[in-house]
């Protein structure tokens, strides 16, 4: 199968997976799929709809954040199918967006999570009693048993490809055959098909694929920041930028789970472990603690440039931006504010244009 073809029977995949009965809307990387899935729904990661959100807009006002009010108007408008939606308390608009669904959508089941913004032990032990109660929930929704068994099934699925991502994204600090827009294309795959029908499709692009391609040129770029528009990560390959590596909720932050369960326990112990022990995002008490080993990190992939884009509006991806540019010193960073719509990436096009030129 060449790679055209390959990509082809994906988006038959996800094609198929939106005509599917049983999705349940998540929005947020910390959302712990494995319990969805462990109840016999399918966890469907929603992106929000890009450009105008009228209809939204009567329900949110329109100084609320561009990616949650894309959020709402999708579900409203969109996926009319969708049986229930999962979010977390990652922010205040996000806390509106879960107010707004229970009120005025269609969905059966909503549910908002509770999420820590340390990673203590105590935040462990909070986050995990949070996970077993929505656990439960879920199970008396479906008016189903709570077993473990099944959600540590699940977990060990969900594991085995995040395992399978994470060894596309190694190896990247010297020669690179893959570009960082196909691995966030394919951990966009992972947060909507079911992992079994993915765990086959990454098989087949992990045999197939990374073997004779030829090495890739250009200038190297490091991406990280807030919820973006889906075609700024294709904007910047199709400028002529190589990005090496990722920092984001749609691509490699969703991957970093490493450790095995510790003797004797239980799932939401280790699901609440893994989760909160990731690399953190900008809502995070500690997000600004590993700054000052990133530069370091970042010389050690040969990066050339960083592009840092966060959303109007967004407050925690505003400050983190300001960190960043005051810590790194000697590689360039590029920062962008835009908003939640192709038009952005189109009126970010010159400025992007003109970095990767001044970096290559």
């Amino acid at each position: 199968m060449d790679k055209t073809a390959f990509w082809q029977r994906l988006e038959e995949a996800e094609k198929e997976t939106r005509q599917r009965k049983g999705r349940i809307g998540w929005f947020c990387s910390y959302t712990p799929v494995e319990i969805i899935s462990s109840c016999g729904l399918l966890p469907y990661r929603l992106s929000g709809k890009e450009g105008t959100t009228l209809y939204a807009d009567s329900f949110l006002h329109s100084s609320l954040c561009f990616f949650v009010r894309g959020c709402l108007e999708k579900v409203l408008k969109e996926e009319k199918d969708l049986e229930g939606a999962v979010l977390v308390n990652s922010c205040l608009a996000m806390s509106h967006l879960y107010n707004a669904l229970q009120k005025y959508s269609p969905l059966t089941f909503t549910y908002l999570l509770d999420l820590p913004r340390h990673a203590f032990q105590s935040a462990v032990e909070y986050w995990a009693q949070g996970l077993r109660k929505f656990h439960r929930a879920l199970c008396e929704y479906r008016g189903i048993e709570v077993t473990e068994k099944g959600l540590w099934e699940q977990i060990d699925l969900y594991l085995d490809n995040r395992r399978r991502l994470q060894r596309l994204y190694s190896g990247r600090e010297e020669k690179l055959l893959v570009d960082g827009h196909e691995l966030i294309r394919l951990v966009e795959a992972f947060s909507i098909l079911p992992p079994a029908v993915f765990q086959e499709l990454i098989a087949v692009y992990s045999h197939d694929y990374l073997h004779g391609a030829e090495e890739l040129a250009g200038p190297r770029v490091f991406l990280t920041g807030s919820a973006m528009p889906s075609g700024l990560v294709r904007l910047i390959h199709e400028l002529g930028g190589v990005l090496v590596i990722d920092n984001l909720c749609i691509g490699r932050r969703m991957l970093q789970f490493t450790g095995d369960p510790e003797k004797g326990e239980d799932p939401y112990s280790f699901l609440a472990r893994l989760y909160l022990q990731r690399e953190p995002c900008a809502r995070m008490k500690f997000a600004g603690d590993k700054l000052a080993d990133l530069e370091q990190i970042l010389k050690n992939y040969h990066i050339d440039g960083i592009i840092f884009f966060y959303l109007k509006f967004c407050d925690p991806w505003y400050y983190y931006g300001q960190l960043l540019k005051e810590i790194i010193k000697d590689i360039p960073v590029l920062v962008l504010e835009g908003e939640y719509s192709a038009a952005a990436t189109g009126q970010l096009r010159t400025r992007i244009s003109a970095f990767l030129e001044m970096i290559g």
